[in-house]
């Protein structure tokens, strides 16, 4: 059986008909969205640079409730994310980027608090306004896009940049509300703008999906900065979470 090391071999040198086109677009985005990480990707196989191995599709048919409570690596690039202000009011259970297959997060980022903690830098918010140092890992360049964002935003007008003005939360070792998950948040990967001008689906008073854009406050040119960079917004959920940014390259993978 023909195995392939890269995405050169990968892309430029299998015939059609090969062992390459079995592999699943999903797996390919994981494997390219994630340089430096992995040595392979077989029909159903992730494999790490140290030779740690993790299944792509456990081949279980889940409910949406068991896909986020116990996922595999397919399930968590099921949902394509939509960037940009072409978007629609999400349908039920439309959530890219909720599922996530947490050994991959452990693997990345941190199997601990001080795993973490010893991959974080500093970024510099609002650099020229505030110059507030905030905490985030420098794997993947997280650090790099966050000060990227941060700098753009910085140049908003005062109407915009109330949104980002405060920060209300980074790098925090903990649970998802309600749950036994742990939050991206515990990774460092994730970020929380200003709370006050912000909608959580469980705090705001209504059905998840039973919103529109305009209704959450946060403007779509602050999401879209995000965006190019890699991070996903959670307003863009069904179950929304409209101050909330998460460093999710494989989700924007076509």
């Amino acid at each position: 059986m023909l195995r392939y090391i890269g995405l050169a071999t990968l892309f430029f040198f299998a015939p059609v008909g090969s062992f390459a086109e079995q592999i699943p677009r999903g797996l390919r985005c994981v494997f390219q969205s994630y340089p430096g990480h992995f040595s392979l990707m077989e029909r159903n196989i992730l494999r790490w640079k140290d030779g740690t191995e993790m299944l792509f599709d456990d081949g279980r048919v889940k409910s949406f409730a068991m896909r986020l409570q116990a996922p595999d690596l397919e399930d968590q690039v099921s949902i394509p994310y939509r960037p940009g202000k072409s978007y629609v009011v999400p349908t039920i259970n439309f959530d890219p980027g909720r599922i996530r297959y947490e050994p991959f997060f452990l693997k990345m980022y941190g199997s601990s608090p001080n795993h973490v903690k010893a991959k974080l830098a500093p970024v510099y918010w609002l650099p020229e306004t505030q110059r507030r140092k905030i905490w985030i890992t420098s794997i993947n360049g997280v650090d790099k896009k966050l000060q990227s964002i941060s700098n753009e935003l910085d140049r908003l007008s005062p109407l915009l940049k109330k949104y980002v003005s405060k920060i209300s939360g980074t790098f925090t070792w903990r649970n998802i509300r309600g749950t036994t998950r742990l939050s991206p948040h515990s990774f460092g990967i994730a970020v929380d703008i200003n709370a006050d001008l912000s909608h959580y689906w469980m705090d705001h008073g209504r059905l998840p999906g039973n919103h529109r854009i305009h209704d959450h406050n946060v403007p779509m040119e602050i999401a879209e900065i995000f965006e190019k960079n890699s991070f996903i917004w959670g307003g863009k959920w069904y179950h929304y979470d409209t101050m909330h940014f998460e460093y999710r390259p494989e989700l924007f993978c076509r």
